[in-house]
């Protein structure tokens, strides 16, 4: 596995050359930024709003006067993501700026450069570091994961940025649509979206390779009819007529496939399970699982990190959060509102979410798992082990449970949901797919009816994290991985990685229990910048681990043999309160011998869930009960010398909400109580977790 270790242990302590500065206008400055450098950016745009995640992003490239221009700073992929044209330098702080209004101000700090991204002079979002390299940068390349012939882009475009299409009910919807040049007829990618980014280059490269392409509004956003954003019935019904017309706009085959990241994916599958006779092939990815699983709650515990979207789906137009001051505004009770805390005014979407605390009928009528019997074209779903793989998996589950379903192929990667670079480390030169060239190969086959094999290969690839490398199962769950339980064990005293607890294959055998205390005023944080909309990234919780007596933690031994895990992940806990309601949080983490603590997933249990999330039942202070613990799903490789680690709090926020243990509603009420919490592991209550384990 390639080394993951903290930013700090990866910068080269490389002294900086002291010349007169070689690029640009850098008055009297006397470092020289010349040379190669590695580009590191935060997921969070300013420090002190919670938590700062760097990651590496990219590179960047100064050359001397004599070159023509300045430099560049670039993704790891060879996009431009700063041309630099002049340097100015004053003290400490270096500016590098563009020809136009963007600039990143820097400060030297030894031999690292520290800075906002700025535009017009002003704060615009991330923030930079760049850390000088001792060798030239490689420019990062897709890896081929389904080699074979796809369609060329042998094309020319053209494009009309308005079209309009009435729906049953005549609400006119607007989309962008890109046509190729020819006389056809041609298959058609449909993307509904209730994002207002530029979709022009998609559709570019669609109708290059000879599919007209179709990005279509969704009611409330941009010009598209409607007052509100996010009514699921009516996403539905937009849905199936949004296929139909697609399928029958001139030059088309009547052959529809749907494609969309994230909530565009569910909007895929809203349509998708409406069954529209003209849909031929399903490709989203990163889609966004049933709304009780994944957003807005996790297991019907609510997700306040969403606030974010939400504010940005209340307007017409996608907007910034980079100045929103969630980190400190989730503090806030009630919870309910916490958008007008925010200044975002009243959200309708949040408001809905808020007024469904449990999994009533409203939730699980805009089910996709409830509704997926209906779906009738084949699948094929790309997400990433430290995305929000909720939904592809529990769809793959759902689907596959449907006696004669349609063909389903399931691509999990490395990735995050914006992308490989957002996971802290970096994984071979297999990490990074393009998830395009897979959409494209699916279509081929199901919108134009070449014979390419899709449809004949194995339908599950995962990466392997570890070996760093793809691999190809006949079926999902891999039928040869074995359940194995790791159960938790103390002496009364597993408070931090400095006390007692282990982890271990063998039952307990001790009669101890382990107590904290749990305070809503000072939540068990979980490591996550509030603006981002990444909830599941593999951050590092060493200092956590050692400082935060409000966590049990339980640490295995060294392993002498690689552990493979890949599949579903469970935890089964018994444990006592005195309050009437609370949380118990369980993360799984992998130590590195170097001691660092990276998470690999975890998961949640509302204590008044237990008997199901349809039904709420208040605890009896102090009776022991039984928790069953979803802990999502990886493919990864503990390596030898590596230490499994489980921790167990009462809360990881903001990721979840706080319980205010009072037993009221945890959205709108703004009193909370502290709870004292108990978890038992003895040979009547074997607090465990189950890892699948695949034989190497």
């Amino acid at each position: 596995m390639t080394a993951r270790l903290p930013l700090r242990r990866r910068v080269p302590r490389l002294a900086m050359l002291l010349a007169a500065c070689a690029v640009g206008a850098c008055g009297g400055a006397s470092r020289s930024v010349t040379g190669d450098w590695d580009v590191y950016v935060a997921l969070g745009s300013a420090p002190g709003s919670g938590f700062e995640g760097w990651r590496r992003m990219g590179f960047a490239h100064f050359a001397g006067h004599d070159s023509g221009f300045a430099g560049s700073i670039r993704r790891r992929t060879g996009e431009v993501m700063l041309d630099v044209t002049r340097l100015t330098a004053r003290g400490d702080t270096l500016v590098l700026a563009n020809a136009g209004n963007s600039a990143v101000q820097t400060v030297w700090h030894g031999d690292t450069l520290t800075g906002p991204l700025l535009s017009d002079g002003k704060p615009a979002g991330r923030r930079y570091r760049l850390v000088r390299r001792a060798t030239p940068f490689v420019v990062e390349k897709p890896y081929a994961l389904w080699p074979g012939a796809v369609s060329d882009s042998a094309f020319a475009v053209t494009e009309d940025t308005a079209v309009f299409m009435k729906t049953r009910d005549g609400a006119r919807l607007v989309s962008y649509v890109a046509r190729p040049v020819g006389a056809g007829p041609f298959g058609v990618v449909l993307q509904r979206t209730p994002y207002t980014r530029i979709l022009h280059a998609a559709g570019r490269w669609w109708a290059a390779r000879g599919y007209i392409f179709v990005a279509q509004h969704v009611r409330g956003r941009d010009i598209s009819d409607g007052n509100d954003f996010g009514d699921y019935d009516t996403d539905v019904r937009d849905g199936y007529d949004a296929v139909e017309w697609a399928a029958k706009l001139p030059g088309a085959n009547g052959r529809v496939g749907m494609i969309g990241h994230s909530d565009e994916g569910r909007l895929a599958w809203y349509a998708a399970v409406s069954a529209p006779p003209h849909l031929a092939a399903l490709a989203p990815s990163a889609a966004t699982g049933d709304p009780w699983r994944i957003v807005p709650y996790e297991d019907m515990v609510f997700s306040p990190i969403n606030v974010a979207w939400a504010c940005l789906m209340r307007a017409r137009t996608l907007q910034r959060t980079d100045d929103l001051d969630i980190g400190t505004a989730m503090m806030h009770l009630p919870l309910s509102d916490l958008p007008q805390t925010l200044g975002c005014g009243r959200v309708p979407l949040w408001d809905r979410w808020i007024a469904h605390p449990t999994l009533d009928a409203y939730w699980r009528a805009h089910a996709v798992t409830t509704n997926i019997a209906k779906v009738k074209a084949p699948v094929l779903q790309i997400a990433g082990w430290y995305d929000d793989s909720r939904g592809p998996i529990d769809y793959t589950n759902a689907l596959q449970a449907v006696p004669g379903h349609p063909f389903i192929r399931l691509v999990m990667g490395p990735g995050a949901h914006k992308g490989v670079d957002y996971v802290a480390g970096e994984f071979g030169p297999q990490s990074r797919v393009e998830t395009r060239a897979l959409q494209l190969r699916w279509f081929d086959h199901y919108l134009l009816g070449r014979d390419n094999g899709v449809d004949k290969e194995p339908p599950f690839d995962t990466f392997v994290f570890g070996d760093d490398a793809w691999r190809k199962e006949a079926a999902w769950p891999i039928a040869r991985a074995v359940p194995t339980k790791w159960y938790l064990a103390s002496g009364g005293a597993a408070n931090t990685s400095g006390g007692d607890g282990v982890l271990d294959t063998l039952p307990p055998r001790g009669a101890a229990a382990d107590t904290f205390t749990y305070d809503p005023a000072k939540p068990t944080p979980y490591l996550i910048d509030s603006r981002e909309l990444e909830t599941s990234l593999n951050e590092d919780f060493t200092a956590l681990n050692a400082s935060r007596r409000d966590a049990l933690v339980f640490t295995s031994k060294p392993l002498t043999k690689p552990i493979e895990v890949t599949g579903q992940m469970a935890a089964t806990i018994w444990a006592a309160t005195d309050a009437k309601d609370t949380d118990w949080n369980v993360m799984l983490l992998d130590v590195f011998p170097d001691g660092h603590a990276e998470r690999v997933q975890d998961g949640v249990a509302r204590a008044r869930f237990r008997k199901g999330n349809d039904r709420e039942v208040l605890l009896m202070p102090g009776q022991v009960e039984q928790y069953a613990i979803d802990l999502w799903f990886t493919s990864r490789v503990f390596e030898p010398g590596h230490r499994l680690r489980v921790s167990v709090s009462s809360a990881l926020f903001p990721k979840y909400d706080r319980n205010l243990n009072t037993g009221g509603n945890n959205e709108r009420d703004s009193t909370f109580v502290v709870a004292h919490q108990r978890l038992v592991h003895d040979a009547a209550h074997p607090s465990h977790v189950v890892l699948p384990t695949v034989p190497r």
